[in-house]
């Protein structure tokens, strides 16, 4: 079975050494898609800390294969707006 390594980008970098066995990319892109999840649900507030985020999903030989990226959009009738960011 391929092996996939799961890397997190938030307020710091998260690089997965070990990585992870999945029968092929779909089954590393669900597990992808929970690993998120399980980070949101962890630490909610801290999603709000950095600009984006991300996770590089790569094979063996490190080259990145997805990645999926949140990011937030605020509405200028919602409140806080700086344009700078």
């Amino acid at each position: 079975m391929p092996r996939y390594f799961f890397h997190l980008e938030h307020v710091r970098l998260v690089r997965d050494s070990e990585g992870s066995e999945h029968a092929d990319l779909d089954a590393a892109k669900i597990h992808a898609v929970k690993m998120m999840a399980s980070a949101l649900s962890d630490e909610p507030r801290t999603f709000w800390e950095a600009d984006v985020f991300r996770m590089n999903v790569a094979d063996p030989d490190g080259l990145v294969l997805f990645a999926i990226e949140m990011f937030e959009t605020l509405a200028p009738a919602g409140g806080r707006h700086d344009p700078d960011r």
